[in-house]
């Protein structure tokens, strides 16, 4: 089963200063993809240097303006698109990085129960959000904006 990650970032600097030690050992995908949404603060450059010294197979978008979760969640879900076909994609902000050691014992079970689960939804005809699926649904967590 072949599935993606991606994390939406915005000036989350004090977020990620441990990232690599405390999450990124508990994501079992084959691909994760870093999404910088306008930050203005260091978050940028500390997920360049996540990406450099992981073993992980991580992209990073670079989002300049703002234009809300959604948008940043579609550039994530079309560069993932463009380097592999993936089963599903699971989408999170930075403020639900907790949840990343759960979501890997629900990933096994995940594909035998996707028709249970609302993908985000599109107005697109295209549907580059067909098979993106929040960590909060996923996980029966309340989301926190």
């Amino acid at each position: 089963m072949n599935s993606g990650v991606i994390i939406v970032f915005s000036n989350d600097e004090s977020e990620i200063i441990d990232f690599d030690q405390k999450y990124l050992s508990n994501i079992s995908t084959n691909k994760i993809c870093f999404v910088n949404n306008a930050s203005t603060d260091n978050t940028l450059n500390l997920l360049k240097d996540i990406q450099f010294k992981s073993k992980k197979n991580i992209s990073i978008v670079d989002i300049k303006h703002d234009k809300g979760l959604k948008s940043a969640i579609k550039s994530g879900a079309r560069l993932l698109s463009s380097e592999s076909e993936f089963d599903f994609i699971v989408y999170l902000k930075s403020n639900m990085l907790e949840s990343l050691s759960s979501l890997t014992v629900f990933l096994k079970n995940f594909k035998e129960n996707k028709q249970d689960y609302k993908a985000l939804p599109t107005r697109s005809n295209r549907n580059v959000l067909f098979d993106v699926f929040s960590i909060c649904e996923l996980l029966n967590k309340e989301c926190l904006n």
